[in-house]
C-alpha cells in the first residue's frame, strides 16, 4: 500500500509538471487530456489510505475532479454545474474541519468570519454584478466557502501547520478570481498557467495539512 501511495505521488506532480508546461507552450489539446488527473489522483490516494475519515477527503477531491471536467467545457451552464461541484466539495470540506476538531466551534470566531464575508459578498456584488449577471449570486456564495476556511484558520490557528490550511485556502480563492476573470471578464496570455500553478498549489497545501493533523 505504501509503495501504491509513493507511485501515486510521484504521478501527481508529474501530472501537474506537464500541465503546466503545456500551459507554458500554448498546447491546449494535450493540456485538457491532463487537467482533470491531479485531483483524480488525490482522490484515489485518500481512498487507499486505511483511514475511515479519509474517504471523507477523498469524496472532496473527486468533487474537485469532477468540477475540473465539467469546466473543460466553455458553455456557461457547464461551467455553472462545474462550480457547483466545487462548492459541495468545498461545504463538505468546511463539514470535515468540524467534525475532526481541526476547526473548534467559537460563537465569536463565527461572527467575525460571518461579519467578512459579508463586507466581501456586498463589495463583490457591485463590482461584478455588470459582468457576471445572474451568475454573480452562486460566485458570492462559492467565493464565501473558501474565504470562510480562509478566515475561521486564522483565527483558530494553534500550531505552524495550520499556515498551510490558511495559505492553501487564501491562493485557492485567489486562483478562483482569476478563473472568474478568465470566464467573465478578460483572458489574458498565460492566465491560466497562474490559475492552474495556485490550484495545484492550494490543493497540495490544504490536503497535506489534512493529512498530517
Amino acid at each position: 500500500m505504501k509503495i501504491i501511495s509513493i507511485i501515486l505521488i510521484i504521478l501527481l506532480f508529474i501530472f501537474i509538471f506537464l500541465e503546466l508546461l503545456f500551459l507554458v507552450l500554448q498546447k491546449e489539446k494535450e493540456r485538457k487530456i491532463l487537467k482533470c488527473f491531479p485531483l483524480l489522483t488525490i482522490s484515489i490516494l485518500f481512498l487507499i489510505i486505511n483511514h475511515k475519515e479519509f474517504y471523507i477527503l477523498s469524496i472532496v477531491a473527486f468533487l474537485y475532479f469532477l468540477g475540473d471536467f465539467l469546466l473543460l467545457s466553455l458553455k456557461k451552464k457547464i461551467f455553472f454545474f462545474g462550480a457547483l461541484s466545487f462548492a459541495i466539495g468545498h461545504a463538505l470540506l468546511i463539514f470535515y474541519l468540524f467534525y475532526k476538531e481541526v476547526f473548534i466551534f467559537n460563537l465569536i470566531n463565527i461572527i467575525l468570519t460571518l461579519f467578512f464575508i459579508i463586507i466581501f459578498i456586498i463589495i463583490f456584488y457591485f463590482k461584478m454584478k455588470k459582468n457576471m449577471k445572474t451568475f454573480v449570486y452562486g460566485g458570492s456564495i462559492y467565493l464565501s466557502l473558501l474565504l470562510f476556511i480562509f478566515i475561521y484558520s486564522l483565527l483558530n490557528v494553534t500550531s505552524l501547520s495550520f499556515l498551510l490550511l490558511s495559505f492553501g485556502a487564501v491562493i485557492y480563492f485567489i486562483s478562483d478570481l482569476l478563473v472568474i476573470k478568465e470566464r467573465f471578464i478578460q483572458n489574458t496570455k498565460y492566465l491560466n498557467f497562474f490559475i492552474m500553478l495556485l490550484y495545484y498549489s492550494a490543493n497540495i497545501l490544504i490536503f497535506s495539512f489534512l493529512y498530517i493533523f
